[in-house]
């Protein structure tokens, strides 16, 4: 959707939401799309679009499906190319879904059971916070009705797994049942509309979808007529879904406590839904849009309001959550030995950043597989929004410019505290450091298993910066070596490396280094392990404590002197974060015993 300004009038606070939520929550039912299945690690219509889309294109030129990563944007435009030389749909076309499914299936409803079955196992179900939170309310009572186009069990495992207890759904073969159930209150009630994946009447092709089960219609009329309605992880991109809703308006006093369409951002919003919401404000419903952020997030916002819920149930709910405990620290030590650490203190941490908006949704996948493609200069990271240290135009070659609704500059009023609560701004601070580190250096910056390498670059060995490294590795005299070809493993080469992590410990965030050996390919490490094991041999605390100096003078040309060091990337940039670090490594004396 474009300018949301055209329908202010639709629009209603997400804090005005949560209010009325939490005073009717029990009088609201859900509808719930393949959005709010999508964070447990089930795949979107979309994701099973182009999985199909992929099957057909293999099959009919004889392709390898292996090969055909649909990750890939260009494998994505060479299928989408050959599709629309057959005049097949167009791309993000209402009709795509139910046209691929009949085009590799046809009639075989077990064939297509079996491929829903193998995309949707219970195996692969991740259970997220929300998933968690709606399961407790089920079970609190505080949401009774609950309907849903998916056909995965993600809700039933969450329930089974807070409550536990089993959540039978009111599907297609059992679906004359839902109606009865709705009218006895024998709640919880969840139905799904257009079938459960282990039963054999699915609703997916085109000719099925115009057909719904007249029964769950009539149980979803019924509860309009009685509860409000929640709306989350759905589009209103499906024409016969959305029909039902329009039935439900054309009842007497529909949705007597409200229908909210709930959305991560506003720019999402499809047509077909500000026409719904305008019908209903119309016929005097209390209707609007919210915009809420993720699933995830909006549920923990709920359960943040929500009373009278028992430490038991609250726990099931909040299974990271920590308790606070009460250490104190040892008495500092005065004595003999002084042991030397490989930490450097930070003293200061960038505080100001922009961020992106994106005009229309975007997955932490399409992410990083746009990073990858276009390889920007830049240091990003995706929570709900794009961070980004470095030039805007940077954004605009790896997401499009026409794709960006604004970048905005912020700040950080806490650095430390941001570390600490968030994984992704802890990754967005230290990859900004690592890149730092290297900037302007004979040095490549180089990761594995999540954690950045300064790496010798090995065409740049003779620079005079890396002298101190040469020192401390001499051997009688001689000037050590840092880089060369790995003996015993064919076209294997190795480099000195310093491993570099970013940790906070009470408060204080420390840069922590530690010297290592970089095997290129990474693959050939496995196969150098007794090289590596004699190039290490005879690192003891003498010439461990050399390489620290060594490196330390190579990323901040000084060391020990208690002095603080400025370091940045993207130097020039209005939009540059800038670190400032104490050259002395920390130290701990002998204590009290």
């Amino acid at each position: 959707m474009g300018n949301c300004s055209v329908f202010q009038d639709l629009l209603l606070k997400e804090v005005e939401f949560l209010t009325h939520f939490s005073a009717n929550s029990p009088q609201l039912m859900w509808f719930l799309g393949a959005g709010t299945s999508r964070t447990a690690g089930m795949p979107t219509a979309t994701d099973i679009t182009w999985d199909l889309k992929r099957k057909y294109y293999c099959r009919e030129e004889n392709q390898d499906l292996q090969s055909h990563d649909i990750n890939n944007q260009a494998i994505r435009d060479k299928i989408q190319s050959y599709l629309g030389s057959k005049g097949f749909p167009a791309l993000w076309s209402s009709e795509e879904y139910s046209f691929y499914f009949e085009l590799l299936f046809g009639a075989d409803y077990g064939a297509q059971q079996r491929y829903i079955q193998s995309q949707l196992s219970s195996q692969k179900i991740s259970l997220n916070i929300g998933h968690r939170i709606l399961a407790a309310l089920l079970d609190m009572g505080q949401a009774r009705v609950i309907f849903t186009t998916n056909f995965d069990e993600v809700i039933e495992t969450a329930y089974s797994h807070v409550a536990e207890k089993s959540l039978a759904p009111f599907h297609l073969e059992g679906s004359y049942a839902a109606l009865n159930g709705l009218n006895a209150e024998q709640f919880p009630i969840y139905a799904k509309i257009h079938g459960d994946f282990r039963y054999i009447s699915i609703k997916n092709l085109a000719k099925d979808l115009i057909e719904n089960d007249q029964e769950i219609q009539k149980c979803f009329l019924a509860a309009a007529n009685r509860y409000g309605l929640v709306v989350s992880g759905y589009s209103g991109r499906d024409k016969n879904v959305m029909g039902i809703f329009y039935k439900a308006l054309e009842q007497n006093n529909p949705f007597p406590q409200g229908l909210f369409w709930t959305v991560p951002r506003i720019s999402e919003v499809a047509e077909s839904v500000v026409g719904l919401i305008t019908a209903a404000q119309e016929k005097g419903v209390k209707a609007y849009i919210v915009e809420t952020g993720t699933f995830d997030i909006m549920l923990s916002k709920i359960w943040r309001q929500t009373t009278n819920k028992s430490k038991q149930l609250d726990l099931k709910v909040c299974s990271t959550k920590t308790t606070l405990v009460s250490i104190p620290m040892p008495i500092a030590g005065k004595s003999f030995p002084i042991l030397r650490t490989n930490a450097l203190p930070v003293i200061e941490l960038p505080k100001n950043y922009n961020v992106a908006e994106h005009k229309a949704s975007i997955t932490y996948k399409e992410v990083n597989d746009n990073l990858f493609e276009h390889k920007p200069n830049a240091v990003i990271a995706y929570t709900d929004k794009l961070l980004f240290w470095g030039d805007a135009t940077e954004i605009y070659k790896a997401f499009g410019e026409g794709n960006v609704e604004s970048i905005q500059p912020q700040t950080f009023d806490n650095p430390v505290k941001s570390i600490t609560e968030s994984t992704f701004i802890h990754a967005f601070f230290e990859h900004a450091l690592a890149r730092s580190l290297c900037e302007g250096k004979p040095i490549q910056l180089r990761r594995k298993n999540r954690t950045y390498y300064a790496v010798v670059d090995r065409e740049r060995v003779s620079s005079p910066v890396l002298q101190p490294l040469k020192d401390a590795l001499s051997f009688r005299g001689k000037p050590g070596y840092i880089a060369g070809s790995v003996s015993g493993v064919r076209d294997a080469i190795w480099a000195e490396a310093l491993s570099l992590k970013l940790e906070e410990r009470d408060g204080k965030v420390w840069l922590l280094i530690r010297p290592d050996i970089w095997v290129t390919p990474l693959r050939s490490r496995v196969s150098a392990i007794d090289f590596l094991r004699n190039k290490k041999r005879y690192r003891y605390n003498p010439q461990s404590s050399q390489l620290l100096d060594a490196w330390i003078r190579i990323l901040f040309g000084s060391i020990g002197a208690d002095e603080d060091v400025q370091i940045s990337c993207f130097v020039g940039s209005e939009n540059a974060p800038l670190f400032k670090i104490n050259t002395r490594t920390a130290y701990s004396r002998g204590g009290v015993l």
